[in-house]
C-alpha cells in the first residue's frame, strides 16, 4: 500500500515537471547551462530530460516493474546535478520542474533528495512488513531529526538575509533616462555573443571606472547564479558604445527575448538587482 501511494505522487511529480519543462521548452537549454552543460548539449539534453520524465512518470502510472528504480535514477541525478551547481558556488537555479521561478539551490537540493526518498519508498516499500513499536519510534525520531535540520537551516537562511537587508538601507533604483541607451522595447543593437533568448544583462564598463570595479564581483555572482551576463568593455569594443548610445559608465540593459526590457545607469548591485525586477515587471505586463 505504501509502495503504491509512493509510486503514484513520484508519477505526478515527474510527469508535472515534463510538462512544466515543455512548456517552457526554448528556455530549458539555458536553465541546463547554468548546471555546467556545455552549450552544445543543453538543447539535446534538455529534450531527453523531458522525455525520460514523461516516459518514466507514464511507466509508474501503468505499474511496469521496474519503473521506480528508474525514477530513483532520475532522483539520484537531480541530486549530483544540484550538488555539483552548489559546490561551484550556484546559489540560485531555475531547474524547471513546476515552473520558471529561481530557487536558491540548497532548498532544491533537498527537494531533490526528498524526491530520491519518495522514489526508493516506491521502489523497496512493498518489502516493508508491518512496523513494529520500535520500528514507529525510529522512524518518529528520523522525522524529528530532519524536521530539527531543515529547521536549522531556515534559520540560517532567516540570519543571512537579515545581514542581507542590513547592507541594504535606503536602497536607489537605476536612473533611466529615455535618450539615453537603446528604446525600451525595441530590439537591442547588434551585439556579439547576446543569445537574444531568455533573460540577459548587458554591462557596460570601463577600466578607469572605479564603481564598475565594485561592482564586479557582484556581477560575477549573478552570472554564477545563472544570469546570462555580458560584459562590454569601453576599451576594446568603442563601437558597440556608439552603437547602444551608452552615456557613461557603469551602465546596464536588461535584454528579454531580444528586446529591450529595462536600461539604466547603476552605482551600487542593489540598482542592478531594482532594474532586473523592473524589466521583469514590464514583461509579465506585456504578456
Amino acid at each position: 500500500m505504501v509502495d503504491s501511494i509512493a509510486r503514484i505522487a513520484v508519477a505526478v511529480v515527474l510527469l508535472w515537471a515534463a510538462l512544466a519543462k515543455l512548456r517552457r521548452r526554448h528556455d530549458v537549454p539555458d536553465w541546463l547551462s547554468a548546471y555546467g552543460v556545455p552549450g552544445a548539449l543543453a538543447t539535446p539534453l534538455a529534450w531527453a530530460l523531458i522525455a525520460a520524465e514523461a516516459t518514466v512518470g507514464a511507466l509508474l502510472l501503468a505499474g511496469v516493474p521496474g519503473a521506480p528504480h528508474a525514477a530513483l535514477g532520475l532522483g539520484v541525478l537531480f541530486v549530483l546535478a544540484l550538488a555539483y551547481a552548489r559546490a561551484r558556488g550556484v546559489e540560485r537555479l531555475r531547474c524547471g520542474c513546476f515552473g520558471a521561478s529561481e530557487g536558491r539551490t540548497t532548498l532544491l537540493l533537498l527537494r531533490a533528495l526528498f524526491f530520491s526518498g519518495l522514489a526508493a519508498l516506491a521502489a523497496w516499500g512493498g518489502e516493508v512488513g508491518s512496523p513494529g513499536r520500535d520500528t514507529v519510534v525510529l522512524i518518529a525520531l528520523g522525522v524529528l531529526a530532519a524536521a530539527v535540520a531543515l529547521l536549522g537551516l531556515l534559520v540560517l537562511a532567516l540570519y543571512r538575509q537579515v545581514g542581507v537587508l542590513t547592507l541594504r538601507l535606503g536602497p536607489r533604483v537605476a536612473l533611466e533616462l529615455a535618450e539615453e541607451g537603446p528604446a525600451v522595447g525595441a530590439d537591442a543593437p547588434v551585439l556579439e555573443r547576446l543569445e537574444r533568448r531568455g533573460s540577459e544583462l548587458v554591462v557596460f564598463g570601463s577600466a578607469g571606472c572605479r564603481l564598475c570595479r565594485q561592482l564586479a564581483p557582484g556581477i560575477s555572482a549573478l552570472a554564477r547564479e545563472g544570469l546570462a551576463v555580458r560584459v562590454v568593455e569601453e576599451e576594446t569594443e568603442p563601437d558597440v558604445f556608439e552603437r547602444w548610445n551608452v552615456p557613461g559608465t557603469p551602465f546596464v540593459v536588461h535584454v528579454v527575448d531580444g528586446l529591450v526590457a529595462a536600461k539604466g545607469t547603476v552605482n551600487t548591485l542593489e540598482e542592478v538587482d531594482g532594474l532586473l525586477a523592473t524589466g521583469a515587471g514590464r514583461v509579465h505586463a506585456a504578456a
